[in-house]
């Protein structure tokens, strides 16, 4: 009876994996959001993790959904590819110093600013929706306005976990009048090389729990793809709006200030907490 009860757990736990990766993935390819958006909160409140050891495992998987996301975008030429230089490399530079500057930060304040940052994304997009489409207010100095981005994201990544999507689309929206589709693609693709320094410095943390890594990968995949698809199905402005919508959620989400588990803070191995 206990074996049975062991095995029913664990086969439960695989399945809440599986489908918080996929869900991870899905957000990912419909909405540019993944590691930092929705996956940290499926870490902690359905898996145990603490802030911490959410975020640099959720840098992980965001990696994962960036390169399904940059491969599905960019067979669909949703991609500017000059963001990956100059988004990009600041965001790299940037996040390793944010993450170690962090790391012992209380959970509690961590889950504020989460919650801020993903406020600030909504209101951008929803702003940009009041006004006439066409070229954003920075075109005239696209190159240092995606610099600028960069430094953003890459600073909003090391603290909080978010690997750009709440940060890199709204931006670019706004800034440069991208369409939603396109601001999605090319954010996606510029966040790779911050995620990269990012997962980085969290594994010399020992913040990422690599036990649940290849099932959240797997449903990953599988859902960026099923994301990607109706992405590009949808009219612009309708993803737009649905997409501040699902930050707006977030926010309220990270804000309502949930009760702080106890956890210990350093597994070795990738172990659960």
């Amino acid at each position: 009876m206990q074996e049975d009860k062991l095995q029913t757990s664990l086969q439960g736990r695989v399945s809440v994996t599986f489908f918080a990766g996929f869900f991870t993935g899905f957000g990912g390819g419909l909405a540019s959001l993944g590691g930092g958006s929705l996956l940290i909160p499926m870490l902690t409140d359905w898996l145990g993790l603490s802030q911490h050891q959410a975020r640099g495992t959720a840098m992980v998987i965001a990696g994962i959904t960036a390169i399904s996301g940059t491969i599905g975008y960019g067979m669909h030429d949703s991609v500017q590819w000059d963001t990956l230089l100059w988004t990009g490399i600041p965001a790299l530079l940037c996040a390793p110093l944010a993450a170690r500057w962090t790391a012992h930060w209380p959970e509690l304040t961590l889950r504020r600013w989460f919650g801020m940052v993903l406020l600030l994304g909504a209101a951008a997009l929803i702003l940009r929706g009041s006004e006439a489409t066409g070229a954003g207010f920075a075109s005239g100095w696209a190159d240092l306005w995606l610099v600028l981005v960069g430094v953003i994201a890459g600073v909003v990544a090391g603290i909080v976990g978010v690997s750009g999507g709440p940060v890199l689309a709204p931006l670019f929206v706004i800034g440069l009048g991208m369409p939603q589709q396109l601001a999605q693609g090319s954010s996606l693709t510029a966040r790779l090389p911050a995620i990269l320094g990012s997962v980085w410095e969290n594994q010399r943390e020992g913040l990422v729990c690599w036990r649940i890594v290849p099932l959240l990968i797997l449903g990953d995949v599988i859902g960026a793809a099923a994301g990607i698809h109706l992405a590009l199905w949808l009219p612009e402005y309708m993803l737009r709006y649905g997409f501040a919508a699902l930050l707006v959620l977030l926010a309220l989400h990270e804000l309502a200030g949930r009760p702080v588990r106890q956890h210990i803070r350093h597994r070795p191995h990738g172990s659960y907490p």
